[in-house]
Formats: C-alpha cells, sequence, structure tokens
C-alpha cells in the first residue's frame, strides 16, 4: 500500500514559554517544523521532550503561540498502546480513529476502507517484525517488541506532522535501521517529521535541520 503524498504544512512554536512547577522549562522558544526530517539535540533537562509535548498540545503555554496541522501524531517515551488490546487490534482502532477524526487530504477517504486498512495494518507488523505477536496483548510483550509496536503505527496513520521523542530508546541495531526507513520514507513523501535525540548522530545527515537545545532555548 503506498502512502499518500502529503500537503506541505509546517508547525511553529513562537515565543512559547512553559512553566512546569515554578520552573520555566522553555524560555520564549521559537521553533518550526516543516517538510522533511528536523533533529532537536541536547542534554537531559534542556527542554526536549517539553517542546515537544508543546507542539503535542499536552502541556499548556504560558506565554507564546502555538500552530499545528490537524493530522499530527505523537509518540513518546510511553508506548502510546492500550492495555489489554494486541498489537493489531491497537493498530486497527488508531487506524479508524484516525479515519473518523481526520480532514486532512494526507488522509483520504479511500484509505479507510476495510479492505484497504487491513492491508496496511497486515504489512506494518510484518514491516516490525511483529508477526508472532500481533495477536498477544501489548503488555505481554518485552519493552523493544512495544516499542516497535507503537512506531508501526507510523505506516498506519500517514499524518503529516510526527512529533517523536527518543524514538530510539529501547530498539535493537535492526528495528532502529527500521526506524530510520521510515523516517527517510516519510521525508521523501514530503510529511514533517521532528525527532528529539540526544544519540544517533546519523540522523543529523538525514535532517533538513538540526536544532540544539539548553536551559529551554534553541541555542
Amino acid at each position: 500500500v503506498t502512502p499518500p503524498q502529503t500537503p506541505r504544512s509546517a508547525a511553529t512554536l513562537r515565543g512559547a514559554t512553559v512553566i512546569l512547577g515554578e520552573r520555566a522549562v522553555l524560555r520564549d522558544l521559537d521553533l518550526e517544523v516543516g517538510p522533511g526530517i528536523t533533529v532537536l539535540r541536547g542534554p537531559n533537562g534542556a527542554g526536549k521532550t517539553t517542546a515537544i509535548r508543546a507542539l503535542a498540545g499536552l502541556v499548556p503555554l504560558a506565554r507564546g503561540t502555538r500552530e499545528v496541522p490537524s493530522d499530527v501524531l505523537y509518540l513518546g517515551h510511553r508506548s502510546q498502546m492500550l492495555h489489554g488490546l494486541t498489537v493489531r487490534e491497537n493498530l486497527r482502532f488508531f487506524s479508524e480513529l484516525r479515519g473518523r477524526t481526520s480532514h486532512s487530504p494526507a488522509y483520504p477517504a479511500s484509505l479507510g476502507a476495510s479492505g484497504a486498512r487491513a492491508a496496511r495494518i497486515g504489512e506494518a507488523i510484518g514491516r516490525w517484525g511483529l508477526a508472532a505477536d500481533a495477536d498477544r496483548p501489548v503488555e505481554r510483550l518485552s519493552a523493544g517488541q512495544r516499542r516497535r509496536a507503537s512506531l508501526a503505527r507510523r505506516d498506519t496513520e500517514w499524518c503529516g506532522l510526527t512529533l517523536l521523542d527518543e524514538p530510539f530508546a529501547e530498539l535493537d541495531d535492526s528495528a532502529a535501521a527500521l526506524l530510520r526507513a521510515s523516517l527517510i520514507e516519510a521525508r521523501d513523501r514530503g510529511a514533517a517529521v521532528l525527532v528529539a535525540s540526544h544519540g544517533h548522530a546519523e540522523l543529523d545527515q538525514l535532517a533538513g535541520h538540526v536544532h540544539g537545545m539548553r536551559d529551554g532555548r534553541i541555542q
């Protein structure tokens, strides 16, 4: 199943300040994420996770503005999967939900057909090496398997903007190679991807923009 072309959209934070507790975690941050791969780098506590969560609308802005397209996929530190459901059931649930709620041309109505959806899910399960575990509840999977299952959502939802926070955590070498290939595929079809990572320097060669962060600001 070939992904559709994605409209050229951008996400921005302008003068974004986020205060958690009594600490300013982001300080007047300006960030734009356009088509292609954008990488955020910085040590622990630099504000990378908060910047991504601010774009996802998961933390309030004390000051500043946020603009994002309507079709956003956020994959953070947790698996973003529903316990009690199998891998296949999770992918089907989120794909159906995306189909019902997305109004973006990146997700045309034809992709919502049950046959097309089942084919997409089957391909993603195979691609991410989850065929033997596709019908097991996600809570019975290893941390690495749960991470693979979560990342498989990128292949079943096809959003214009994907926000990935330390996506290589808990991945073995083969899964890390799959993720790099998936990022290249998204870049080549015009999607926008923001990746926060303190490692994997090879990402910088794939990215159109690499931003260093420290103390809640872009350096």
